[in-house]
Formats: C-alpha cells, structure tokens, sequence
C-alpha cells in the first residue's frame, strides 16, 4: 500500500473509532466507563484529525495512544468478562490503526 493510502486509512480508522467510542459512551456504557471512553473518543477523533494533516509525530503519537487503549480496553474486557458486542469491534479498529500508522511509519522512516 501506498504512504498516501495508509496515512488516509489510519486517519480513517482513528475518526471512526472516536465516533464509536463517543457513541458508545453516550448511549451503552455503564455509568463508570462513560468518563474513560468519551475522553478516548474525543482523542482518537483529534488524532484521527492529526493524522491525515501531520506527519511522522502525529502517526507516532497515533500507534502510543491506539497501544494505550488497546491495552486499557484489554484489560477492562478481562476484568469485566466481557460486555458489549462494540469493545471486540473497536479492538478490531486499532489493530488495523496499528497496522496501517505502523505501515506508514515504516515507508517514510529517515534513512540512516
């Protein structure tokens, strides 16, 4: 894939996934994860944002805060069993965050 394709798709993937979370947070989630998801939306929608009109920091920062939430998620997912049908989807969405930023920074890393 090209640079130009994986930077529109992560930005893509990072404006989805904030609606999603933002969603999720105003209409399913239980009153404590309400607070965590609407700040990772509003995060995830910026840098989605961020992503399709900067460059290497902001795809850095994109892979960080995906990582995070990925790990964070992860973790609420075990500790609680499970849950809603959204949180496999939306872990579906960073890892394709992870593959595509990761792409992009792959192809236009600095030589040397």
């Amino acid at each position: 894939m090209s640079p130009v394709l994986l930077k529109a798709l992560a930005s893509g993937f990072l404006l989805g996934n904030g609606v999603l979370h933002l969603a999720v947070a105003f209409f399913l989630a239980p009153e404590q994860l309400k607070a965590p998801l609407a700040v990772f939306g509003v995060a995830y929608f910026l840098l989605g944002v961020w992503t399709r009109l900067g460059g290497r920091t902001a795809m850095l920062c994109a892979v960080l805060m995906t990582a995070l939430g990925l790990g964070l998620g992860g973790a609420n997912y075990i500790q609680n069993g499970g849950g809603s049908w959204t949180l496999p989807v939306m872990f579906v969405i960073d890892v394709m965050v992870l593959f595509t930023a990761g792409g992009w920074l792959l192809k236009n890393r600095q030589a040397g």
